[in-house]
């Protein structure tokens, strides 16, 4: 993962290797390290010794089959829950994330920061927002997939409540993978903050935030609430991919696409959190409310409680607040920041001395050579 780069007119530079097991070793080999641990599980599944045990950490599991009755007609459906090993196939693809997060760094970001020259705070932004770029189309896309295979039409909108626990609980392979997946994602920021050398002002930015993602993904996948977390990630996501797209394009001094992005982003993220406040609503005040149970019943993965549903619905109301909080405090920033300027162009513009000076200057020289010639 070390990069030997060329001096201008001379031959490359000679870098002194780090000792091996060194802080400075690790960092700039996280990658190749990562990799190796991927690649002992994925050498497990190969012997039968070890197949069931490594297949733990790469493979969805508790996979069951369910019978179903549609119109008389008794059909099996085969479909996973969660439980506690989804532990180990979160730690294996937070591992993976790390990889992929060091692939699209070397390969993509870096080769991009090459052709600007920014300070230390506008290259974490840009390489923020890069990663965060990557991973939020793939979320959309993955994402949408899934929509469609849970909604057929608008009529179909009431499943996101309708059917729970039974058929909520049942998810399909591509499903399962979807919630490991952002939860390992949110999960591999936090060694990334060592492989970074991030300082505690970004650590702190980036921590509150990964906490979040990880809090609210993780209970929606344990507690079954994952249709309505899949509508809502679908609308965060669309809100993030233009807001970084945009923080892109500005810092690649492409101002003519970043100014109308970030102007689409400004609607963009205010309906995104009013549609995320009106589906919590309408999903765990009205929808969910009408199959409660007065108590918690883990064994069928019923978690549909007044306690639950509330504290749920207040989280998602007091978190969109909070968003919509800091993104009218930026926008007011911004303003304030915008208006000093204007007032300190006036009091430096006046210069009109210097041109007098220099029209008299102009007319002695102009004398002056009238007298030689006379």
């Amino acid at each position: 993962m070390v990069e030997t780069r060329r001096a201008v007119g001379g031959p490359r530079n000679k870098k002194v290797t780090p000792p091996v097991f060194s802080h400075e070793f690790i960092i700039q080999n996280h990658g190749d390290i990562m990799s190796c641990v991927l690649m002992v599980f994925i050498v497990g599944l190969m012997f039968p010794l070890t197949s069931s045990f490594a297949g733990v950490f790469i493979a969805p599991q508790y996979n069951e089959t369910q019978q179903v009755v549609l119109d008389g007609n008794e059909y099996s459906y085969s479909g996973y829950k969660n439980g506690i090993l989804d532990l180990g196939t979160i730690f294996f693809y937070t591992v993976a994330w790390i990889v992929v997060h060091a692939i699209i760094q070397e390969y993509v970001l870096d080769k991009l920061q090459r052709r600007t020259h920014l300070s230390k705070v506008s290259t974490f932004k840009f390489t923020e927002s890069g990663h965060t770029l990557v991973f939020a189309i793939y979320s959309i896309v993955h994402a949408s997939q899934l929509v469609q295979e849970i909604f057929v039409g608008l009529n179909d909108f009431k499943k996101i409540w309708i059917g729970y626990p039974d058929d909520h609980r049942f998810m399909s392979a591509s499903y399962k993978l979807f919630f490991i997946f952002q939860i390992a994602y949110w999960l591999h920021q936090f060694p990334e903050f060592y492989f970074q050398k991030l300082k505690k002002e970004e650590i702190r930015q980036k921590t509150v935030v990964s906490i979040v993602y990880t809090v609210f993904i993780t209970a929606a996948y344990f507690l079954n609430f994952t249709r309505i977390a899949l509508v809502l990630l679908i609308l965060e996501y669309s809100a993030q991919v233009i807001f970084h797209f945009a923080r892109l394009t500005h810092y690649l001094e492409k101002k003519s696409i970043s100014k109308p992005v970030f102007k689409a982003w400004n609607v963009v993220f205010v309906l995104a959190r009013i549609g995320s406040v009106i589906l919590s609503v309408m999903t765990f005040w009205y929808g969910l409310r009408q199959s409660e149970l007065p108590y918690i019943d883990a064994s069928i993965g019923n978690f549909n409680t007044t306690f639950v549903r509330l504290n749920l619905l207040l989280s998602i109301v007091i978190l969109q607040l909070v968003l919509f909080w800091s993104f009218i405090s930026f926008h007011l920033g911004r303003f304030r920041d915008t208006g000093k300027k204007d007032k300190k162009r006036p009091a430096a513009a006046p210069a009109q001395p210097k041109k007098k000076r220099n029209d008299e200057s102009e007319s002695e020289a102009d004398s002056k050579s009238l007298k030689k010639k006379n």
